[in-house]
């Protein structure tokens, strides 16, 4: 996708279920068994309180800044990419957890609704995620004007698969993929000093 624009964008779906997860892919390669002298891994990161991820989830994926609508100016691209690639293992953990008050770490405005809402209606019935796992085929950077923060003009137009294991009540396990194809605001966050995501949209 190279594409950036309002055309096709759809009306602010706040009922929208999981979002962006961003993980590296592993592309069917072989299993490998470490040796007796292998390294010893990286030390965990902490990204928020009780959430330590390994270094290598934080790796920024490709991505590119739109050329008809780039970013404000000032806005740093990789920050941008960085600060939401841990804002999305937040969002992740916090879902499977049912911890809510841990999206206040990953999520503000109308993101943060979502997401509560999720774990919400996930308690209520009763289910639980067991895992979330996208893979990201298209990332775009660029200005658009969330129409619900008028402080939030830089976003993210995100392309990929999202795949979601559940659990029911029994115990009983069900698979879900699906495309997707988002438009994510994200803003400033003064007391956290990183980008908080901040809405988003149905493209």
């Amino acid at each position: 996708m190279t594409g950036w624009g309002r055309s096709q964008r759809a009306a602010l779906t706040m009922g929208l279920g999981m979002m962006v997860v961003w993980t590296a892919a592993c592309a069917g390669a072989p299993a490998r068994i470490p040796s007796a002298a292998a390294t010893p891994s990286a030390a965990p990161t902490t990204i928020a309180p009780g959430v330590s991820v390994n270094p290598s989830e934080l790796v920024v994926p490709p991505y590119t800044v739109s050329t008809t609508n780039p970013l404000p100016a000032g806005v740093s691209a990789k920050r941008v990419v960085m600060d939401v690639v841990a804002d999305n293992l937040i969002e992740n953990l916090a879902i499977e957890r049912g911890d809510a008050p841990l999206l206040a770490f990953s999520d503000s405005g109308g993101m943060l609704a979502i997401d509560e809402a999720t774990i919400s209606t996930n308690q209520s019935v009763d289910t639980r995620i067991v895992s979330i796992n996208d893979s990201i085929s298209s990332l775009v950077l660029g200005s658009e004007g969330d129409p619900n923060n008028s402080a939030a003009r830089a976003a993210l137009n995100v392309e990929g698969v999202e795949r979601i294991t559940t659990q029911d009540a029994q115990g009983a396990e069900s698979h879900k993929s699906n495309d997707f194809h988002v438009l994510i605001w994200v803003a400033w966050s003064t007391t956290l000093h990183k980008y908080l995501r901040c809405d988003v949209s149905v493209l």
